[in-house]
């Protein structure tokens, strides 16, 4: 009889733990109107003073604008935020306008909680801020998310892109990856997402889930965990707007999308560059050279063999000159791959003044 008494003891303790979670990161919130992001509430990182919001027709967008010159657009990947272009964006807009915005669903944009975070969405976002800011078409980056948002720009807008880079993307049928999926799940559920939640303010959880996205662990500093932490940990409002993005990320309808795009793809000839992190376990070489096949307009591949997922972050200076030698110049790093089949690591030289 003790023993069930003790058992049953441990349990009501445990349970009520777990709902206090439960509560505390908003799993009983519906997806209903309210804000998961309100217009102006910007994460704390190395952005949040250039920051701007802009109306784009009864809805608002989170984004930055600097530097002059031809437009670059900038589209981060998931579930990050503007925040991975801090070290490649002012490099670049020493010769570019630099816009980059925060995807739906990811960053500061304000989102209600049933709004649509889908690709298609974001397509239509991206080619309404082009309309707002009087831009025709730009160059463009696409990393992970943001490329493949690229990728269906290719499918339904190829008008608006003069030259592309893509980097570590979400392709094909082969997103999200297997290396990710086991904490998609874990987000996602209601059982353990509380969980999750509380585990993830701590500096050691951060640094090993997204050690899954750089080679060497040094580059994720404090600063770097903060910003991409704090964009879904700040209010549970925002934690569930997450719950959500990821639901979509593992819906087959929703990542068949980028497969759909494929022909129209295979009939872009506009000037493509693939800068690729050699080392990524989530995106690897293969759908480079895959991408690189089906783009008619690719000019080769250049990686980034210091790099896993986030080149931008892992050799931002490397980076930026390769960027800057493609949409300047419309030349890639004799050390590039012309063969679109084999690459060679990129020549990290000084960044042209």
């Amino acid at each position: 009889m003790r023993i069930w008494i003790i058992a049953a003891s441990i349990f009501l303790v445990l349970a009520v733990a777990w709902l206090a979670l439960a509560v505390e990161s908003g799993t009983f919130i519906p997806d209903d109107a309210r804000y998961a992001v309100k217009p102006g509430e910007f994460t704390p990182d190395a952005w949040a003073s250039q920051k701007k919001l802009i109306d784009l027709g009864g809805t608002k967008l989170a984004y930055i604008d600097i530097g002059e010159g031809e437009p670059v657009i900038l589209l981060h990947g998931c579930p990050f935020s503007i925040y991975e272009w801090h070290e490649v964006a002012p490099l670049l807009a020493r010769h570019f306008r630099v816009i980059a915005p925060d995807l739906l669903g990811l960053g500061d944009t304000p989102v209600r909680l049933d709004d649509d975070y889908r690709l298609p969405q974001d397509v239509k976002m991206v080619t309404a801020l082009m309309d707002k800011l009087g831009i025709r078409s730009a160059r463009f980056i696409g990393h992970d998310h943001g490329g493949a948002v690229l990728q269906l720009l290719m499918q339904y807008a190829p008008e608006r892109i003069d030259m592309a880079i893509l980097t570590n993307v979400e392709a094909y049928d082969q997103w999200p990856s297997k290396p990710e999926t086991e904490d998609l799940h874990l987000i996602t559920n209601p059982v353990t997402s509380p969980l999750i939640f509380a585990a993830l303010h701590s500096r050691w959880v951060q640094r090993d889930l997204y050690s899954i996205a750089v080679v060497d662990k040094a580059t994720l500093s404090d600063e770097m965990l903060d910003a991409f932490a704090t964009e879904h940990l700040a209010t549970a409002l925002r934690w569930q707007r997450l719950r959500r993005f990821l639901g979509w990320q593992m819906d087959p309808a929703n990542n068949h999308l980028t497969l759909e795009a494929v022909p129209a793809m295979r009939r872009f000839t506009k000037p493509v560059l693939l800068i690729w992190g050699e080392k990524d376990t989530n995106f690897g070489p293969k759908i480079a050279k895959r991408l690189a096949r089906d783009i008619p307009g690719t000019k080769g591949i250049v990686w980034m063999t210091h790099s896993a997922h986030l080149p931008m972050l892992e050799e931002p200076q490397a980076y930026a000159n390769e960027a800057y030698r493609f949409f300047a110049f419309d030349n890639i790093s004799t050390n590039a791959s012309p063969t679109l089949v084999q690459g060679h690591p990129t020549a990290a030289g000084p960044y042209p003044n």
